[in-house]
């Protein structure tokens, strides 16, 4: 237990140290990135600028980023044939990137998970050290973030999910 409060909060120093980017705001354009998922192919942000996007911001020593997972995959599987996708970008450290596969196939996620190994998405998106963080994006522009997770936040996403939709 004291090992995994100490990775966590590890996790949380190396989110809080990525530098002074400025945070992302409501209805600007979407910046690009690329990663390798965790399957190995490229994952480029720029590839769903035509898609309503989640992009979620997690570590998997964050319990509610986990649960949010779980949620995350109903949704993805409920609307991603009008056009939604959830993208996952795990900002784990080195000391416990090794659970995110794990995390991965325990969950039977679906849509496309990444790791941030270089911070360079947490950077971009600037999630002010709360884990988890979202973001939805409407055709490459941002439309609304999220800061943490409870279960009662889950109608207001989905609301947005489909008034998104609708656009």
């Amino acid at each position: 237990m004291k090992r995994g409060l100490t990775l966590c909060i590890a996790a949380l120093w190396v989110v809080a140290c990525v530098g002074t980017a400025q945070p992302a705001i409501a209805g600007g354009g979407a910046t690009n990135f690329t990663l390798r998922d965790i399957k190995g192919k490229y994952l480029r942000f720029s590839s769903y600028r035509k898609k309503v996007v989640f992009l979620n911001l997690w570590t998997t020593c964050c319990t509610n980023g986990r649960k949010m997972l779980r949620h995350l995959e109903k949704l993805h599987r409920k609307y991603k044939k009008r056009g939604f996708v959830v993208l996952a970008i795990s900002m784990d450290g080195p000391e416990t990137r090794s659970k995110v596969v794990p995390t991965v196939k325990r969950y039977k996620l679906t849509f496309p998970v990444a790791i941030d190994k270089d911070s360079r998405v947490v950077k971009l998106y600037n999630p002010k050290r709360v884990v988890p963080f979202s973001l939805l994006f409407v055709r490459g522009k941002l439309r609304k973030t999220w800061e943490g997770f409870q279960t009662s936040d889950l109608g207001g996403m989905e609301r947005a999910i489909r008034q998104a939709l609708s656009q």
